[in-house]
């Protein structure tokens, strides 16, 4: 039940709730809140972050996807739960009575969707760390939180954006958490659809995803997103491109096709804008990542040109390539190589 600012959940939690940090129309909302009760003594009085959130029933919970890793995490990586998402407390909505500044969002437009309420650390947006030493430590180690993800606990995150880089501070040490499993896929349990979706925040996606009919979401289209989410990072976002027109604070207003081509010229040409100050030590990163994609597209269209060649010669075994890596240009060994070393 809620009462004017107070939520009441199951197993003894009550929140008071504060400011709403961030939504998405129709499929979630997330506030600040005070713990006023809970079984945990030692949250009582704490910040917290509630999130509501409304996905298909099918979907594996976000609470579960993470409780999963973090199960993994304890037996095979303990250090790796520094990385991942606390969470609190996790329910299902059934009977309970929204916020009305949560119905306003989260509409139920479908039968087949449900309501999920979750509890969870507050951490830092990663933007807050203004020192690059201190920036490149978080964006490395959830470089490989993911990859840890990926290999390990067979999670593909799916949504790699700026808004999902946190950070938070144990025994005064700073740790980068990847934040946010709406979007995740536990191929592992192979319990959910792997079919060709668009998923992700448009600003950051890859750019085989923008096109019409998108391909099947792969890890290295991830990778690719942590490319656009550094160069937002550490680029000067009122900076024009060479042709003068685009700054990346407008790729956000830009529409698929106009994204796609912006940022294919980005890559192909070695167009982004030049660095803040004090970020220029960035500037190996960008450049060799950027080199890995450009090179895993050109193989990319010359295996396409091979395949035209192979159906005009009625070759009917076209040449094998590997989608998943470019042709094995994109891969996490290259992609980590990068950021051995911070010029």
């Amino acid at each position: 039940m809620c009462t004017g600012s107070d939520l009441e959940l199951t197993d003894g939690w009550t929140l008071a709730l504060g400011e709403i940090i961030s939504s998405r129309l129709g499929r979630a909302v997330v506030f600040r809140a005070i713990v006023t009760s809970c079984p945990r003594s030692e949250l009582n009085g704490q910040n917290v972050v509630v999130k509501w959130s409304s996905a298909t029933a099918d979907r594996i919970s976000e609470a579960d996807i993470i409780a999963s890793a973090r199960r993994l995490a304890e037996e095979d990586c303990p250090e790796m739960l520094l990385h991942l998402p606390e969470i609190y407390h996790s329910q299902r909505c059934d009977g309970l009575v929204l916020p009305c500044r949560c119905q306003e969002v989260l509409h139920q437009d479908s039968e087949d969707r449900i309501l999920r309420v979750m509890i969870q650390k507050v951490l830092k947006p990663i933007r807050k760390l203004e020192h690059s030493d201190m920036l490149a430590q978080a964006f490395k180690a959830i470089f490989e939180c993911y990859r840890w993800l990926y290999e390990a606990a067979k999670i593909m995150h799916r949504d790699i954006s700026i808004g999902n880089f946190m950070f938070h501070e144990v025994d005064g040490k700073m740790y980068g958490v990847l934040n946010d499993f709406d979007h995740a896929l536990d191929f592992g349990k192979k319990t959910e659809s792997t079919s060709k979706q668009r998923t992700g925040t448009k600003l950051y996606m890859a750019i085989d995803l923008l096109v019409p009919d998108p391909p099947q979401h792969l890890y290295r289209h991830d990778l690719e997103s942590f490319l656009y989410v550094l160069v937002c990072l550490a680029c000067e976002t009122e900076h024009p491109f060479r042709d003068g027109k685009t700054t990346l604070r407008r790729w956000a207003e830009l529409g698929m096709t106009d994204l796609y081509y912006r940022k294919y010229t980005a890559i192909t040409r070695d167009d982004f804008p030049s660095l803040k100050d004090g970020f220029t030590r960035f500037n190996w990163w960008i450049f060799e990542m950027k080199e890995i994609f450009r090179t895993g597209f050109n193989a990319c269209s010359d295996h396409a040109s091979n395949v035209r060649r192979a159906k005009m010669r009625n070759i009917t075994e076209p040449p094998a390539f590997d989608h998943e890596t470019l042709g094995g240009e994109v891969t996490f060994d290259k992609f980590a190589a990068t950021m051995d070393t911070f010029k």
